[in-house]
């Protein structure tokens, strides 16, 4: 009878110290597997950094040049087209050079077939400077005008080609953020997790070493001898209380 008690009170503490020892190196692991996870999120925003900065940097700027009305990306352009004038038009290259080539053609013609101081022949050489001024002067006018459609579309073409670039890079740095706190989110919940296995394997392992202690104590109580010993009539009633006290202190 006294080995048997002996023995279930040894198993009783034994067991309890095994689940608490369990425990603590479930614990272990626990937090091993947090340590883990913080380190790939700390590595994870390191990798996000460089776009965030970027990103933030480019969105400042953006701000800056869309924040003065008639300056940066909302300047106005102040450009006006001024169609040339006759004079203008008249002092082209290669203008004068085909009026007079033009001319001479109309006159020797004439002259070879004897008809130079005529009527007719002067209404020709008037028809022909007028027709190749208006022809002129249209050409001239179009280049103009061409000129200016180019210098009007380069000026959009540079702040439309600014602004997307910096919007571009400024949604890339949202993108990053975004990213980032899709990062911080999961491994926080996961972080979260560990935390509350960690709480609920501490409470299992103090259980577990209350409730050994109990049943030790339950079992010596069983003894005759040590029961005398302890000048109490109740000791099983006793030790089930100090098991419970055990388990409530942990």
């Amino acid at each position: 009878m006294l080995t048997t008690s002996l023995v279930g009170a040894g198993s009783s503490l034994l067991g309890g110290l095994f689940g608490s020892s369990a425990s603590s190196q479930y614990q272990k692991s626990l937090k091993q597997a947090q340590d883990y996870l913080k380190g790939q999120e700390q590595q994870g925003l390191q990798n996000y950094s460089p776009y965030l900065d970027a990103g933030k940097g480019a969105t400042t700027t953006l701000s800056s040049l869309l924040g003065t009305p008639g300056q940066g990306l909302l300047q106005n352009w102040t450009g006006q087209f001024n169609a040339p004038t006759a004079e203008q038009a008249q002092q082209t290259p290669g203008y004068q050079f085909q009026l007079k080539a033009g001319q001479d053609a109309i006159q020797n013609s004439a002259a070879g077939k004897g008809s130079l101081l005529t009527g007719r022949t002067l209404a020709d050489l008037n028809n022909y400077a007028q027709g190749t001024a208006s022809t002129n002067y249209q050409n001239t006018f179009n280049n103009s005008l061409t000129q200016y459609q180019s210098a009007y579309n380069s000026f959009l073409n540079n702040q439309n080609n600014q602004y997307s670039r910096l919007m571009g890079l400024s949604g890339e740095g949202l993108q990053a953020a975004g990213g980032a706190g899709s990062l911080i989110s999961g491994i926080g919940g996961d972080i979260a997790s560990l935390y509350g296995q960690q709480g609920a394997a501490a409470a299992g392992g103090t259980m577990a070493l209350g409730q050994g202690i109990g049943g030790a104590l339950n079992n010596l109580g069983s003894i005759p001898l040590l029961s005398h010993l302890s000048g109490t009539a109740g000791w099983n009633t006793s030790a089930s209380a100090a098991g419970a006290n055990a388990a409530s202190a942990g």
